[in-house]
């Protein structure tokens, strides 16, 4: 009897690759193509889904639009988490919050020796199981909490909540309710802190040679990306949501912010309005540009069809010191992801700035 693979993204890799080595036959659904012999397109009903042994649940999947009958409910399935749980024997920290999670994941894992970062931001959990690290540090999204079938955490850590994924949540109190379930931890915390964490998690001060100053930072995080003209660039493509964006305004010198660059998908978090203060110029981008200009208030906002052609006619002006890019949103259609955002911003800076 076959099991069914839904959704086919990173988890959903995983999944195959950790079915394959379990000798489990299955199938997978994406509506997507996918070039696997066993892989269909078609929304499975019902029907379909209780002919498998197993459905293995991809974190991203929005249940509800995909149903609103209700027809999966008490439908059996398993998430990477629950089997990450089971399966493995290292100490588990998950890491939840609107913001900051996948910096405190990162920090965290520069303290603890003999730890790995997994799941939202790092390595897929599955391909990690029992790898020989003594802890595990989980950055988990609200989707995974949502779907867990229990929580097998050693210690959680909630460090923030606002609104945030309302399209796939529906409500604010849907997502917080989702986030609050790393609470159900053997232990939690809304502590964000990483020496203070580190001697929680590990029950006694930090005493090695790494000093706040020194600890790394994420890539796309407020990250300085100067051209060989001197002029000062930050890349803060990671900032899919406007308390990112909020953020990155209020802890930058006015000097680092002449212009502003925002883009991406609006819909996650469906607010009416946005005011930005601090720069002078505000450059709207990509293919929701004309939907964001609506929701954001500034009274020197310019549209642009794409970043490229933003930062070309950044270039034109007198004043070019200070651009900020920090999109506020996810990356929709613009973009793959924010890494790839990101690393394009990068490119298009030294292409046009290296002069």
């Amino acid at each position: 009897m076959k099991s069914l693979i839904f959704g086919y993204g990173i988890t959903g890799q995983s999944f195959a690759r950790y079915l394959s080595n379990k000798l489990i036959d299955f199938d997978i659904y994406d509506r997507s193509f996918i070039d696997h012999p066993n892989a269909f397109s078609k929304l499975p009903d019902r029907k379909k889904l209780d002919s498998y042994q197993m459905v293995y649940m991809s974190p991203g999947i929005n249940l509800r639009k995909l149903y609103p009958g209700n027809e999966l409910h008490a439908l059996p399935y398993l998430t990477d988490l629950d089997i990450f749980f089971k399966e493995d024997t290292s100490f588990k920290i998950g890491i939840t919050g609107t913001n900051g999670k996948s910096t405190c994941c990162m920090h965290l894992n520069q303290l603890i020796q003999g730890s790995q970062i997994l799941g939202n931001f790092g390595m897929p959990l599955l391909d990690a199981i029992n790898s020989g690290k003594e802890y595990s540090i989980i950055e988990l999204s609200s989707f995974q909490l949502e779907k867990m079938q229990q929580n097998g955490l050693d210690y959680g850590v909630l460090l923030n909540m606002r609104s945030d994924h309302l399209d796939h949540h529906g409500t604010l109190k849907s997502y917080q309710n989702a986030k609050k379930r790393i609470l159900q931890s053997k232990k939690s915390t809304s502590e964000n802190d990483p020496f203070l964490l580190y001697k929680e998690i590990i029950g006694k001060p930090y005493q090695g040679d790494l000093l706040r100053s020194h600890l790394i930072n994420l890539p796309h995080r407020l990250e300085a990306c100067t051209p060989r003209n001197g002029l000062q660039v930050i890349n803060d493509s990671k900032s899919t949501n406007t308390d990112s964006l909020k953020y990155a305004l209020k802890n930058l010198p006015v000097s680092a912010y002449h212009h502003l660059i925002i883009m991406g998908d609006p819909a996650k978090e469906q607010y009416k309005n946005l005011r930005i203060t601090g720069p002078s110029n505000v450059f709207i981008c990509g293919k929701y540009s004309e939907s964001l200009a609506e929701k954001i208030l500034h009274q020197n906002k310019f549209i642009f069809p794409s970043l490229e052609e933003t930062l070309k006619h950044i270039k034109s002006l007198q004043q070019k010191s200070g651009i900020l890019f920090s999109p506020g949103h996810p990356s929709g259609e613009d973009f793959q992801n924010f890494e790839v955002r990101g690393n394009y911003f990068k490119l298009l800076v030294r292409e046009i700035f290296d002069d």
